[in-house]
């Protein structure tokens, strides 16, 4: 600790002259170390740069795997303890929060991560040096394309989660084949960036995969045991569906809700949002913005039978409904 300590001194010293105000502080605690105005040539403003360590004491036993958390601060440190108290697959987390306008230059926090954050991080705490060890989470439309800058570094970044990541595709052109993200938030932020993700030829369960679930917040939601699970670990090895009301009159205006639900090899489960359905017979039409079955204009009553999803070799489960 001693030797950590004293490496910092040394670096905080060497950069002072680029941060923004004086001299940077370096706060310690067992579980926390926050570097407030961490030295940078790049940005205009000093960030804060908070460690969260996956070990209530230091010297960390090990090597572990890294996720950077843009926009998070010294005051996450709860919701980033438990996140880790509950993952099999133990992270160092790192909070970079500065002022927002910053994160409106995505290409110079790319830089200032490239040049200054992942070579001290890397120097001064026991690191996985591979992109599969490397990840970036980020919440919100305006870090969302941070995170997409970063992860076109695709020697350094090939693990992801986004948080309310905004309807508007973000291109993640030059991102890593390795690529393996986690997508929460409302269902039509999830339909964009799954799009996008097929697009890029991710499949859903090795690539990503999907929560819906309300109130959720980085980076209390962050995911590491799927980010850092075994690929053998991410098979879909069932599609369950959910369907109320479960009668629904085809001569009429209503609707019925449909939730997907996938299951992992490894025993995980998540939501899964097909953007199209087979429907035999075609009394039914798919809304994938809101998740909903109603039925066609002239639709005669009788079975109905949802039954290819987007992808037959995974998803051979068949859903009925009946009216």
């Amino acid at each position: 600790m001693k030797k950590l300590l004293f490496l910092t001194v040394l670096f905080l010293l060497g950069f002072s002259a680029f941060a923004a105000e004086s001299e940077p502080l370096l706060l310690i605690n067992p579980s926390r170390e926050t570097f407030i105005h961490f030295p940078t040539a790049v940005l205009e403003q000093a960030p804060t740069v908070t460690v969260f360590l996956p070990e209530p004491a230091v010297p960390l036993r090990g090597r572990y795997p890294v996720v950077y958390l843009l926009g998070v601060g010294p005051q996450a440190a709860q919701a980033a303890q438990q996140a880790l108290a509950r993952a099999q697959h133990k992270a160092i987390l790192v909070g970079v929060q500065t002022e927002e306008k910053a994160w409106n230059d995505p290409q110079k926090i790319s830089t200032f991560f490239g040049r200054e954050l992942l070579p001290y991080i890397e120097l001064n705490y026991p690191t996985i040096d591979h992109p599969t060890a490397r990840g970036v989470a980020a919440q919100g439309a305006a870090y969302s394309k941070a995170l997409a800058a970063l992860l076109q570094r695709k020697d350094t970044f090939a693990r992801a989660a986004v948080l309310g990541g905004g309807e508007t595709p973000v291109s993640l052109a030059g991102a890593s084949a390795q690529l393996r993200m986690w997508v929460g938030g409302t269902r039509a932020q999830a339909v964009v960036w799954q799009q996008t993700l097929l697009e890029q030829g991710s499949s859903y369960g090795p690539g990503f995969v999907l929560s819906l679930a309300e109130g959720q917040t980085l980076p209390g939601a962050l995911d590491l045991d799927y980010l850092f699970a075994p690929a053998a670990e991410l098979k879909v090895k069932k599609l369950r569906g959910e369907i109320f009301p479960e009668a629904v009159s085809l001569s009429a205006q209503e609707r019925a809700t449909l939730a997907l639900h996938a299951q992992l090899s490894g025993g995980k489960q998540f939501d899964y949002v097909p953007l199209t359905l087979k429907l035999s017979p075609m009394y039914l039409q798919w809304d994938v913005a809101t998740g909903t079955l109603h039925p066609l204009s002239g639709a005669q009553p009788g079975k109905v039978k949802i039954s290819a999803q987007v992808d037959k070799a995974v998803f051979k489960d068949k859903i009925k409904l009946k009216k």
